[in-house]
């Protein structure tokens, strides 16, 4: 029987994707079309939000050295980070274990990244000779500053969560025996939240980090109708006007 390279659940508007490329989640063409497979039935299943976490012993240990080896022909290296970066709805990523290089870049491209306290976690492409091929530089310069993404991924090493959390590279540290269940719960909360709110949010907070303030804010017009003319955002001013009780948001 053919082994699912990445297994996929839904908990109410909440997809859980497990990485399942045995035996360390290398990443390679065929691990990527999977994962971007169960990405796109994400959305279509309605998943409000979605979680990235592994079935393995490690989140991912990196790039496959065959992939290394076509990223010089014909594969697009920016297509990894790309391919979570895309996705409108709030993506978490929830690591154990190894997220070394372009393990770290995929969990980079998610809006929000939590880590066991026994994680070890870096870009470490520069003991190899490379570097980050996936834009981790440049996404580590936006949650870190510029000093510690340069020492992040000049040095290569290996970090603890806890440091990482301290530094802002990651959201949460929480024990290993309670990172799912801590991840799920997480995850949940952005699921019943107003889902148009968070999609306009996430847009407006990627076209700051990518181009800046003002080009940010030549979308907020856009933004702001969408997100006034939602349902959920309608239920919200009906509340504050003391019409309605209490809000269940239905992302719409």
């Amino acid at each position: 029987m053919k082994k699912e390279l990445v297994l996929m659940s839904m908990e109410d508007k909440l997809a859980i994707l497990m990485l399942n490329n045995v035996p360390n989640n290398l990443l390679n063409d065929k691990f990527l079309d999977a994962i971007e497979k169960k990405l796109i039935l994400s959305k279509n299943k309605g998943a409000r939000t979605i979680l990235i976490s592994t079935k393995l012993k490690h989140f991912s240990a990196g790039a496959d050295p065959k992939f290394l080896i076509n990223s010089q022909s014909n594969s697009d290296p920016m297509r990894l980070i790309n391919i979570i970066e895309k996705i409108e709805v709030p993506c978490v990523a929830a690591i154990r274990g190894g997220a070394l290089g372009g393990g770290f870049e995929l969990a980079l491209g998610c809006d929000f990244i939590i880590a066991s306290d026994t994680a070890r976690i870096g870009l470490v492409e520069v003991s190899v000779g490379l570097m980050p091929l996936s834009g981790g530089v440049q996404r580590l310069v936006n949650r870190v500053g510029l000093a510690r993404a340069k020492e992040i991924t000049m040095f290569g090493r290996r970090y603890d969560a806890k440091t990482l959390e301290t530094w802002g590279a990651i959201n949460m540290v929480v024990p290993e025996i309670k990172l799912l269940d801590s991840a799920i719960s997480f995850s949940k909360q952005l699921a019943n939240g107003p889902t148009t709110s968070f999609k306009e949010i996430k847009k407006i907070a990627n076209i700051t980090a990518l181009k800046g303030i003002k080009e940010a804010d030549k979308y907020m017009k856009k933004s702001n109708n969408k997100v006034l003319t939602s349902e959920d955002a309608k239920k919200g001013i009906s509340f504050l006007a003391g019409k309605l009780n209490t809000i269940n948001f239905k992302g719409k």
